[in-house]
């Protein structure tokens, strides 16, 4: 190293506050100058695939600018200070922003898979007991989705804690590597559990009104969720890496946890067959989980997460996924053979063919996180089209309207075209990052 250079080296330490640009045009503008100094992000801007980018924008508090000549001549850095005293405007710019980030750590888009345990619970009690209460469903449902949320937030947490999500170098999606607000310096690790901790207490809070108002089976089937949630999380039991206990149990959680609980809340009565048919949902959702663990299984591994896929290696679990997919699609059949679905259940038979799409491309790419994209979002879709459309299929069975199932079949058809639309349109952005980062290594 020549010393003379070295001496000419600088550094800029920058103090304040790390935000998510949301406004459109604020984000355009931002991406405009980006792409003039980074060349990928050139290559998204001119080919118009920025949808898959985010910018962070920093407020500073305190700016510090080092030589490295006047650090060992013991001159201090030259510090500029845009710290005042905040006005109530500020003051209430701060809570807007805290709670924008909350927002991202909430992952709302990803509790849509908390929905259909709930919509199968409660219309199995009109289809069985013919009894439904709209204002306990809504209550049951926010109740699920605080719990979703809070058991989101508390991943994060705990990842954190184990430095798994700061070690992950290969999450290179959305839906891999959690929400990423503690690494990013949007919310302290300490906030994220306070927010997890409020989402999981009002839940609980919920839980124990409903099985006030309808039967004390409720705050059982309750306490047994938030039982999974803590054992799945946190020591010393920490089922999440326990080769395989925790992909079982967030089956058993959003499968038939879920749709018992709403199941009773409308009947006040035990049942065993919301139990078994939600067992289609329980597997579809383990999927997801699983699917999405092949990304991180290299900073899984190196923290100590022994999920399945640690577990048995990366080629090995492909079979596993393989074989829960076929049994999901299976069960659907058994349980209307065996009289528990009506016939207009088998149309969720028609997630097959996305399946075996997603399924060639984790067979493909299941060492390479940047181009399995497809098969994690498909295993999303899948999970969405087989609950919802289980559910329908009850609801056909109540009121039979062939309008109805027509304007379902085109709607889930449009719905399963425009998401592989989507995936298609996510790997041409991908793989054009990665063309360009291949060539420069070259």
């Amino acid at each position: 190293m020549d010393l003379k250079e070295f001496g000419k080296w600088s550094e800029v330490e920058i103090h304040g506050n790390a935000e998510l640009v949301s406004n459109n045009v604020e984000k355009e503008e931002a991406l405009k100058m980006l792409s003039m100094r980074s060349p990928i992000v050139k290559l998204l801007y001119d080919s118009k695939q920025t949808h898959i980018l985010e910018v962070i924008k920093v407020k500073p508090d305190i700016i510090k600018y080092k030589r490295v000549s006047d650090i060992l001549a013991g001159k201090p850095p030259i510090v500029l200070d845009f710290t005042r005293r905040e006005s109530r405007f500020e003051e209430f710019q701060i809570i807007k922003r805290k709670l924008r980030n909350l927002y991202y750590a909430m992952r709302l888009p990803f509790t849509i898979a908390t929905v259909p345990s709930i919509l199968l619970g409660g219309v199995l009690a009109l289809h069985i007991a013919g009894v439904f209460d709209l204002t306990l469903f809504i209550l049951t449902l926010i109740g699920a989705l605080f719990a979703h949320i809070g058991l989101n937030m508390l991943n994060d947490y705990y990842d954190h804690k184990l430095h798994t999500d700061i070690i992950n170098k290969e999450a290179v999606s959305p839906f891999t590597g959690g929400s990423k607000v503690i690494q990013m310096g949007l919310l302290s690790p300490t906030e994220v559990l306070f927010a997890s901790l409020i989402f999981l207490g009002m839940s609980m809070a919920i839980g124990l009104y409903l099985s006030l108002v309808s039967s004390i089976y409720v705050l059982l089937i309750a306490l047994i969720g938030f039982l999974i949630i803590y054992a799945y999380h946190a020591p010393p039991l920490r089922f999440v890496g326990r080769k395989g206990l925790g992909e079982f149990l967030v089956g058993i959680g959003f499968g038939p946890v879920f749709t018992l609980g709403a199941y009773v809340v409308q009947t006040g009565q035990l049942s065993l067959t919301p139990i078994l048919a939600s067992i289609p949902l329980a597997i579809f959702v383990s999927l997801i989980l699983l699917v999405n663990e092949f990304p991180d299984y290299k900073a899984d591994m190196d923290t100590g997460k022994h999920h399945l896929i640690v577990t048995l290696g990366r080629e090995k679990a492909r079979y596993v996924v393989y074989l829960l997919y076929i049994s999901g699609f299976i069960s659907i059949v058994m349980l209307y053979l065996m009289g528990i679905y009506p016939i207009y259940t088998l149309i969720s038979l028609i997630a097959i063919p996305p399946s075996i799409y997603g399924l060639s491309n984790l067979h493909r790419y299941y060492n390479s996180p940047f181009d399995m994209l497809p098969a994690i979002v498909t295993t999303i879709i899948i999970q969405m089209v087989v609950g919802f459309t289980i559910v329908f299929g009850y609801v056909m069975d109540i009121i039979p309207n062939t309008l109805y199932l027509m304007a379902y079949l085109a709607g889930l058809v449009g719905y399963i075209i425009y998401e592989l639309y989507e995936i298609r349109r996510g790997v041409i952005a991908f793989n054009l990052i990665k063309s360009l980062v291949q060539s420069k290594n070259k």
